[in-house]
């Protein structure tokens, strides 16, 4: 990504979560800054693949308990 593609932005976060942060940027060999923009891009990446997933179980756990409900 070039320079002129990428914002600065200033935020506040509470000190546990900028410390899971920084954790979690060690173990995934990330520098900060990567690891919080991994971590959001992520969370807007949901695909259909992986919400089809979600309803299938969610359909499955209502057959479940419908089942033992009657």
């Amino acid at each position: 990504m070039a320079a002129q593609d990428r914002l600065t932005i200033h935020i506040r976060l509470p000190p546990a979560l900028l410390k899971r942060l920084k954790l979690a940027a060690v173990k995934n060999d990330r520098s900060l800054n990567s690891e919080v923009a991994y971590r959001l891009e992520r969370s807007f990446s949901i695909d259909d693949a992986d919400r089809d997933e979600a309803l299938k179980l969610l359909a499955d756990v209502a057959a479940i308990i419908g089942g033992k409900m009657r």
